[in-house]
């Protein structure tokens, strides 16, 4: 029976598995902590990723963007915990992990630099050195955020089961350093625009000092409020101050030079005309394009209800099919030709008006006031301010190298324009609401805090009125003209877009179309600070400032003999912490992770 016993082998297993089983829980145990460690380190890259993309978000070059970055990572509500053994009562001993940042190299959780630029292969780490080289505090300057997180060690479950070591320490496996790194950065485009930029003009002051830097901030106070900006064509000279040009696009068919009414080279006027620009332009680098500026008038134009080259005869067809923009609002201070009570409302396109049509009083090209033939003419266009300047050029060339470009400063004849357009007292300026985005009160810069003539344009279009017992938006209402006791029938201008109306072979017969959204009087596009990168000849690579939606006061015409053609507008809205968020239409803003 002993024998049988001794010779049996029917448990061995049990006792191989008391043999392993310690070996067995201590991987056991390896691989919940493992776990744990995963799952600590996941939870602290997340909120590594999500305080460097916070921060990231507000990169945009103002002078509070690091300000606003670091309130706006502070903001971040998240935790991460795990991070140790449970005391005997059952809770973390403070190892849950607060969001604390530092931005000086004092200890914190989260350690945080504004870096102007990081390594370009991405294996390469970036070491401390790195992070000492790089640092900027100039917020024009920062372009990502660095963001190190270090937690306090895990505490592993199968360590603190290992036998103390002396003085009650534990064993060095017990405890396991969590960390995590981020870097992010603020990437946006603009999609879907014309492809125009405009040397910032407000890029020195007076004294030649460089404030482009400070466009957002002038923006906000109400600075650009309400102030015209003629612009004149850079052509192949190098921009200055006050010019405009234009931006590259993807399509290598495009010619700033091509006649806008042959041929099957598309002209670049057709992405003014209506044609969708399926560019989308950065906000670091643009790349400008030489060419001839005068050749876009008939794109712009034809936002005006002014038909001519290629768009005259109606819309483009063929491969390039696209419809042509007109606005709702068109009045632009042309009187129409007219004979009797018949009125041509078609004002034809060209170097000189046609057909009747008056260029009507204005106060164009001369600070002093414009008048096309000597007389009150009841057609009067979008006025200059009171006061116009030449933009300042930081000391780098004359005003007279950006010849008919000025600044507008403090109030314009807003009143005037009212009464020229719908008689005397018939609106009261001061009453038509005013988007001035500073505080009114004690204001005394450079713009005016009434309403600016986007705003008046605004309040044309939104109003009723009634005239002779009919109702109908004001801008419909026609310009008194010769109307009189004897022949009472108003001969003056009209803001409707009649000329497509009447398609009398004048204006376009088809192929245009009105449009209010978005409106074709309002542009987007890119400010570049010409000035500080006057040096770099030949250059095509320009850094954006930002980017602004504008206002077309007027339509691109030669108003006096021998003048030059300019782009005259008004910023509606700009990029940037200052800005009033108008612009999300066109420009995709959002931060992304590069590390």
């Amino acid at each position: 029976m002993l024998k049988e016993f001794h010779e049996s082998e029917d448990g061995a297993i049990v006792i191989l598995s008391l043999l392993l089983l310690p070996i067995l829980l201590g991987f056991g145990l390896i691989l919940i902590d493992a776990g744990r460690g995963n799952s600590a380190h996941g939870d602290l890259q997340a909120a590594a990723d999500a305080i460097a993309l916070a921060g990231a978000r507000e990169l945009d070059g103002g002078a509070d963007a690091l300000d606003r970055a670091r309130t706006a990572m502070a903001l971040i509500d998240n935790s991460v915990s795990l991070l140790a053994v449970r005391d005997d009562d059952g809770t973390v001993d403070e190892n849950e992990l607060r969001l604390e940042i530092a931005y000086d190299g004092t200890d914190a959780p989260f350690l945080v630099r504004f870096l102007d630029a990081i390594p370009d292969d991405d294996t390469t780490p970036i070491t401390a050195s790195w992070l000492t080289d790089h640092a900027t505090t100039d917020p024009s300057d920062a372009q990502y955020v660095y963001v190190y997180a270090q937690s306090r060690n895990l505490q592993t479950i199968f360590g603190a089961l290992l036998p103390k070591l002396s003085r009650g320490e534990t064993a060095a496996v017990g405890s396991l350093p969590v960390g995590a790194t981020a870097v992010a950065k603020s990437e946006s485009a603009a999609c879907d625009i014309p492809p125009l930029f405009i040397c910032n003009p407000f890029e020195y002051d007076a004294s030649g000092n460089y404030v482009g830097d400070g466009l957002q901030m002038a923006f906000q106070r109400g600075d650009l409020h309400g102030r015209m900006i003629r612009l004149h064509p850079s052509g192949n000279e190098t921009p200055m101050p006050g010019n405009f040009g234009f931006l590259d696009v993807s399509d290598a068919d495009v010619s700033a030079d091509a006649d806008p009414s042959g041929g099957g080279a598309r002209s670049i006027n057709d992405y003014f005309a209506g044609q969708r620009n399926r560019t989308c332009y950065g906000t670091g680098l643009v790349r400008t394009k030489p060419g001839a500026s005068n050749g876009v008038r008939t794109g712009i134009n034809a936002r005006f209800d002014m038909y001519g080259g290629r768009y005259q005869s109606g819309g483009v067809n063929g491969q390039d099919a696209f419809t042509v923009r007109t606005a709702l609002n068109v009045r632009k201070g042309i009187m129409p030709g007219s004979q009797g009570n018949n009125i041509d409302d078609c004002v034809m396109q060209g170097n000189s008006l046609a057909n009747g049509t008056v260029v009507g009083d204005d106060h164009v090209w001369t600070p002093d006031g414009f008048n096309a033939n000597g007389e009150t003419d009841p057609a009067y266009g979008l006025p200059d301010n009171l006061t116009m300047n030449a933009p300042n050029t930081g000391g780098l060339v004359t005003s007279d190298d950006v010849a008919g470009a000025y600044i507008g400063i403090g109030e314009w004849a807003g009143q005037t324009y009212l009464d020229r357009n719908y008689g005397v007292d018939f609106i009261d300026y001061e009453s038509i609401p005013s988007s001035f985005p500073g505080v009114a009160e004690g204001y005394s810069g450079p713009g005016t805090v009434q309403a600016s003539r986007y705003d008046v344009y605004q309040y044309e279009l939104e109003t009723d009125v009634t005239v002779d017992g009919v109702t109908m938006p004001l801008y419909q209402v026609r310009a008194p003209g010769d109307a009189d006791e004897a022949n009472p029938t108003p001969t003056g201008e009209s803001g409707e877009a009649l000329c497509l109306a009447q398609g009398n072979g004048n204006g376009n017969s088809g192929g245009s179309v009105i449009v209010t959204d978005p409106d074709p009087r309002v542009l987007v596009a890119a400010i570049i600070d010409c000035g500080e990168n006057a040096d770099e000849t030949g250059r095509s690579d320009l850094p954006v400032n930002s980017y602004a939606s504008i206002f077309m006061a007027r339509p691109m015409i030669s108003y006096a003999p021998g003048m030059d053609m300019t782009i005259d507008v008004e910023v509606i809205d700009i990029t940037g912490y200052g800005g009033n968020g108008t612009l999300e239409t066109f420009i995709r803003e959002e931060s992304v992770l590069v590390r």
